[in-house]
């Protein structure tokens, strides 16, 4: 035996922890797989959480945006939240038509602006319309718009 094949043969060599400590390549992809659906699954949980804060720093914004609106002795007909992703949102007001016209709207869009501006960061983004209507307003235009949440109007 030449000395190539005396220090390959197993006979020659031992493991130097014990073989049930040892992992194949099998035990190791199983255990990466579990590894990235717990870490997955934390993600997942993570932005859920910030997903129901966003909802509900929306509704406290809107009603912000409501209250401010009734002190300038504006009469909103509704508001609706719509979802763009965890960290983005779209809020809709709906003014009557004859309101929407006043000038003193105008000091409404100020205060809409700066309430956006002050509110946005990272993982939170809003972004405030205004619409009027006339008669009333079909709530499956609206929701075929993406609006499916409506704000709970407190008199």
């Amino acid at each position: 035996m030449n000395a190539i094949e005396e220090i390959l043969a197993p006979a020659n060599w031992e493991f130097t922890s014990p073989k049930e400590k040892l992992f194949s390549s099998d035990h190791v992809i199983d255990a990466y797989l579990k590894g990235q659906k717990t870490g997955l699954e934390q993600a997942q949980r993570l932005v859920l959480e910030k997903l129901v804060s966003n909802i509900n720093k929306s509704g406290k914004n809107t009603t912000a945006i409501l209250d401010f609106i009734r002190k300038k002795k504006f009469n909103p007909i509704s508001a609706y939240l719509k979802i763009n992703s965890f960290d983005d949102f779209a809020i809709l007001i709906v003014l009557p038509q004859s309101e929407f016209i006043d000038k003193k709207i105008f000091s409404i869009y100020d205060f809409i602006s700066e309430l956006e501006n002050k509110e946005n960061e990272d993982l939170y983004h809003i972004q405030v319309s205004i619409c009027d209507t006339e008669h009333g307003i079909d709530e499956n235009y609206v929701r075929s718009d993406g609006f499916n949440l409506k704000h709970k109007m407190t008199k």
